[in-house]
This record gives C-alpha cells, sequence and structure tokens, in this order.
C-alpha cells in the first residue's frame, strides 16, 4: 500500500487534491508530492525561506504527502543538498504543528505522533 491508498484507507476519497509535482500550491484536502514543490521553489528562487513560504497556508484540515529525500548518500551537486536540507527543514517544522503524523515506508504505516 502506497502513501496515497494509505491516506484514502483513513480518510476515504479527497475532494480536493493538489500535485505540486504539476500544480501550483492551493487549498487542497491532499496535497501531493510536497518534496517537489520544495524543488520547484528552490528552481525559481535559491535565497526563498521554503518553510516560512509554507508555513503561511494553513494545514490543519489537510493531509500532506511527501517523500523522505534525505536518507542516503549526500548529493553532491550543491542544489541537491541545498534541496535536501530544505525538505527537512520544512518537514521537522509540519511535523511540529500536526496532529498526526504517520510514515509509510515499503506499504507499512507507522504513527509517529497522534
Amino acid at each position: 500500500m502506497g502513501k496515497l491508498n494509505y491516506a484514502k484507507s483513513l480518510y476515504g476519497e479527497f475532494k480536493s487534491i493538489c500535485d505540486l509535482e504539476r500544480e501550483n500550491l492551493r487549498e487542497a484536502e491532499l496535497i501531493l508530492n510536497l518534496h517537489f514543490g520544495v524543488k520547484n521553489l528552490l528552481e525559481k528562487n535559491m535565497d526563498i525561506n521554503v518553510t516560512e513560504f509554507f508555513m503561511k497556508y494553513n494545514f490543519k484540515n489537510s493531509v500532506l504527502i511527501g517523500d523522505e529525500i534525505n536518507s542516503g548518500v549526500i548529493p553532491l551537486k550543491y542544489f541537491d543538498r541545498k534541496w535536501r536540507e530544505e525538505t527537512g527543514k520544512l518537514y521537522y517544522e509540519l511535523a511540529k504543528n500536526a496532529d498526526i503524523v504517520d510514515r509509510v515506508w515499503s506499504g507499512l504505516a507507522l504513527r509517529l505522533k497522534g
């Protein structure tokens, strides 16, 4: 079971879905590919405060899904390291403020908070 199917098993179908790989951020019940949203922002402006940008949105009633990109070998390219670091900072802040945090890895879900 993937992250999206896991979210649907908990909350049912979502009326409004935003995919940050292809679309701009807007109010949605489900936001996919949060890590690509960070990447898109950094590609446009390396000096942007990614966490500040995302934290201005009210995600209290949204399910956020992003891939874990902070594991493994540290990338050689500066941009890839920056993307990885900024994504980790954002995930930290979102998790700190979230009511529920689940990690889905290899089809297995682990409740971290809530």
